[in-house]
């Protein structure tokens, strides 16, 4: 079940993230130190700050748990895209359906909204995640070096007009 995280709930979703993206630090060299704004090692402070930009935080709920959750809201720089941000699914509940389950409600989110595409980076080198990304629909539309980031990021747009989003959701259901 897909539910909205209230403030009450962040500890639980700070959690997720936490361990969600803590499974690939090390295989891309990402570190506390040369990217203290990964998801990995954010603070109490982290969840109620990305809130205040504007994104919702929605979450898979299963018998009371949290079992992964995301980020999604408009994008300040593209008129009619959403970004998806932040997507994890705990480690242990993974290859569920959970993660498309989020990726199908921001899309909803988003649509619902008029947005046009969701948009979403991902370490570029995560090959096996870019190609997830692709069977949910989602085509790359290119690659950025940031300064500061021990990593390439890959920019993938999902294209929501004019479709029902049952890629999606018959991904989410296998």
């Amino acid at each position: 079940m897909i539910i909205e995280v209230t403030p009450d709930r962040y500890s639980e979703c700070l959690a997720v993230l936490r361990a969600g993206f803590a499974t690939e630090v090390t295989e891309f060299g990402i570190t506390r130190e040369n990217t203290p704004s990964n998801p990995a090692f954010w603070g109490d402070a982290a969840i109620p700050t990305v809130v205040s930009r504007g994104y919702g935080l929605f979450a898979v709920e299963e018998d009371g748990r949290i079992l992964g959750c995301a980020f999604a809201g408009p994008s300040k720089s593209r008129p009619g895209v959403w970004s998806l941000r932040h997507l994890a699914v705990d480690p242990t509940t993974r290859h569920a359906g959970h993660g498309a389950a989020l990726v199908a409600e921001g899309a909803r989110r988003a649509g619902a909204a008029g947005a046009e595409v969701l948009a979403i980076g991902i370490v570029a080198e995560n090959a096996r995640l870019s190609e997830w990304y692709r069977r949910l629909g989602f085509e790359s539309i290119g690659t950025n070096r940031y300064p500061g980031l021990v990593f390439t990021v890959e920019r993938m747009d999902l294209l929501l007009t004019n479709r029902d989003d049952v890629a999606i959701c018959r991904y989410a259901n296998n």
